[in-house]
């Protein structure tokens, strides 16, 4: 299989009509008809993870956030994207990003966290379009929590090495939003839609604000530990997809180091 038949396959479970307008989704470096025969998926395309992929004999790196995102004006060493263009060039790896596509889809990150949260009676926060799934989940509690006992919760489901919690620790928790990623844009539909307490990543001040005027609690995660638990179900898809062997690589990504 060629990567640019690897690619269709892929976008026949991920169409990149499902991806929102300004993002960058589908094949970024690489020749399409170069052959590949192991495919290796990782969070983001680094130029460690490139070397990695190439290291397990794989010719294609498939992975969530494209590295490629705001407009380039030069590739110059020592920027990180000009390292890892050059990496994928050099040891002939193709890189094709799944980003907002995979977010929205009825597969996807938001679907799979509220699944491994145990949500009940789950549905998107922002409407879908072109037939995907949606945006962020919303859902029910199987029993009540406090905004801890749900911290506590997440922490260990989704292996993570630190978080935040906004709001009073005594008020029993019911209905549930998140956003996998970057989600603060979501906060106020799911108030709209009754949610007692938010999770998201890379929450700014005034999110923060609103949030605590409107009563609303939050959990502030790391960005990429949040998407990461999402991964194996990325990598069987794209297995599945491709019927193609398929690497998960390690964890490149560091983590915030509490002290």
């Amino acid at each position: 299989m060629n990567v640019g038949e690897a690619a269709a396959k892929i976008e026949e479970r991920l169409p990149l009509a499902w991806s929102e307008e300004w993002d960058n989704s589908g094949l970024l470096i690489g020749d399409p008809a170069a052959m590949i025969e192991r495919i290796a998926v990782s969070l983001d395309a680094t130029e460690g993870t490139v070397r990695d992929a190439r290291e397990h004999g794989c010719g294609m790196l498939v992975v969530h956030h494209p590295a490629i995102f705001m407009p380039m004006k030069k590739i110059v060493s020592p920027s990180p994207v000009a390292k890892m263009v050059r990496a994928a060039i050099t040891e002939g790896v193709a890189v094709y990003s799944a980003h907002t596509n995979w977010d929205s889809s009825p597969e996807g990150v938001n679907v799979i966290l509220s699944r491994q949260l145990g949500l009940l009676d789950v549905s998107p926060i922002m409407p879908p379009h072109d037939g995907a799934w949606g945006m962020g989940a919303i859902g029910n509690l199987a029993g009540p929590m406090t905004v801890s006992g749900l911290a506590g919760r997440i922490k260990e489901l989704w292996g993570l090495s630190t978080l935040l919690t906004y709001g009073d620790d005594t008020a029993p928790l019911s209905r549930v939003a998140l956003c996998g990623g970057a989600g603060g844009d979501l906060l106020q539909a799911a108030i709209s839609m009754s949610a007692d307490v938010f999770i998201t990543a890379d929450v700014s001040y005034h999110y923060l604000l609103h949030a605590q005027l409107t009563s609303t609690h939050l959990i502030v995660v790391n960005h990429g530990e949040m998407e990461r638990a999402s991964l194996p179900n990325f990598c069987a898809l794209v297995r599945e997809a491709s019927s193609l062997d398929v690497v998960l690589l390690e964890n490149s990504n560091w983590t915030p180091l509490v002290i």
